[in-house]
């Protein structure tokens, strides 16, 4: 990005995050957009002269250039990572009536089977499911809560890491908890967030998970503003709506209001199953830039995976007597269990190539056994045209945390990058 930018240079003078022309710094980045950013909190926005000089000399002019504007449509063009309209999101989304296709394949499933996400809940009460769906969800990054243990079963030998007024009286619960779903990693961060999380309990809803939706009406758009306040408990939005799904799926809640807005989580595997399967279209391969410090083209490739998702999950109320399931969310399991087990990065269950090996296939509990076709093929395997079908999203760039170049390296189908 900035001066090293080659499309900058066809406009000079315009900030490459928000497009407008302002004083800029070295990276040509205005000092509204350097302080929005995160990364940039540790490093002061200083003026560069020279690239203010184009503000300053076009601020004597009345008149605009026509270069301008042609400029202007060439970078929108090229450039979609800068865009933050919503509307202009939808230009990627399903051109060709793919969502449509898509939901008239997930009815065909849904119509004959109830899918939700597989916990084991020990035979817990809702309050209870509550409580441990919420702390843990704080934890769930760079770590699968899920995958070497089961937190409700862990509940029922230590329910008090799950109260928030022990959590507050005593901090070693925490670690405790931590220890047992072995987030060992970024400890500095997990265990202020469990603190403030369980204060939050306390103070607004009775020192019970179980009370936030109530409190907010079934309001989901208002929960999940509430969780991800300030970043003071550790839920981002994504893990915000990961929680609200389960919640749902689990039969603890009910939501009354902007049931439309819980998304599919974008994370690589829904990515690459929207890349694929064309609900998601850009014009080129997303090849991650390593300039790309504040993951712009991440940021974006996430908010049109969740707008296509959603498209899928509208479009499907189309269909007579259907079967769509409560939000869009409700649609996530199936979809990241397809792209975690059939339509890998690098192997794919569709033609060209084989499909399931049946002993695999049998291996499978019976839900995940239903993204699937009879002849062991992807579900949608008569979807993803041949140019789609080694497509993959960006990584996420981090110039902090664990960084490689060799982790970056990929292929004609995209995706590659930095790891966060």
């Amino acid at each position: 990005m900035g001066f090293s930018d080659e499309k900058w240079r066809e406009a000079p003078g315009y900030c490459v995050v928000c497009d407008k022309r302002r004083p800029l710094n070295e990276c040509a980045v205005c000092e509204k957009c350097w302080t929005e950013y995160p990364g940039t909190k540790d490093n002061d926005w200083i003026e560069d002269a020279n690239y203010s000089s184009y503000y300053y000399e076009q601020k004597k002019k009345t008149k605009t250039k026509s270069i301008r504007k042609t400029s202007s449509a060439k970078r929108a063009s090229t450039t979609p990572s800068i865009l933050t309209d919503d509307q202009a999101l939808k230009q990627f989304v399903s051109p060709n009536g793919e969502c449509l296709a898509v939901a008239k394949v997930l009815e065909n499933i849904y119509s004959k089977n109830k899918i939700r996400v597989q916990l084991d809940t020990c035979g817990l009460t809702k309050e209870e499911i509550a409580n441990v769906r919420f702390f843990t969800a704080i934890q769930d990054f760079n770590i699968d809560v899920h995958a070497k243990s089961n937190p409700f079963e862990f509940f029922r030998n230590h329910p008090e890491c799950f109260s928030p007024q022990n959590i507050i009286a005593n901090n070693s619960l925490v670690d405790a908890l931590l220890s047992y779903l072995q987030a060992d990693s970024q400890r500095d961060k997990r265990k202020p967030w469990m603190i403030n999380a369980a204060k939050m309990l306390v103070e607004k809803y009775h020192a019970s998970a179980f009370h936030i939706n109530a409190a907010h009406k079934g309001d989901i758009v208002s929960i999940v503003q509430t969780l991800t306040e300030g970043e003071k408990y550790g839920f981002s939005v994504k893990k915000s709506h990961m929680f609200l799904r389960d919640m749902a799926d689990l039969g603890v809640w009910k939501y009354s209001k902007n049931i439309e807005k819980l998304d599919v989580m974008s994370d690589k595997n829904t990515m690459r199953v929207a890349l694929r399967t064309g609900i998601m279209q850009f014009r080129i391969p997303l090849l991650a830039s390593y300039l790309d410090v504040y993951c712009f083209q991440y940021e974006l490739t996430d908010r049109v995976n969740r707008e296509a998702w959603r498209k899928v999950w509208e479009d499907w109320n189309s269909i007579p007597n259907n079967h769509r399931p409560p939000t869009p969310a409700s649609m996530d399991y199936l979809i990241y269990r397809l792209g975690k087990i059939g339509c890998r990065p690098s192997k794919r269950c569709c033609l060209p190539e084989a499909p399931i090996k049946e002993k695999k296939l049998e291996s499978l509990i019976l839900q995940d056994r239903l993204i699937f076709r009879d002849d062991r093929f992807c579900i949608f395997s008569e979807l993803c045209k041949n140019e789609r079908k080694m497509l993959n999203p960006p990584n996420s760039i981090s110039i902090e945390q664990r960084t490689g170049w060799k982790s970056g390296k990929t292929n004609e189908g995209g995706g590659g990058g930095i790891s966060s």
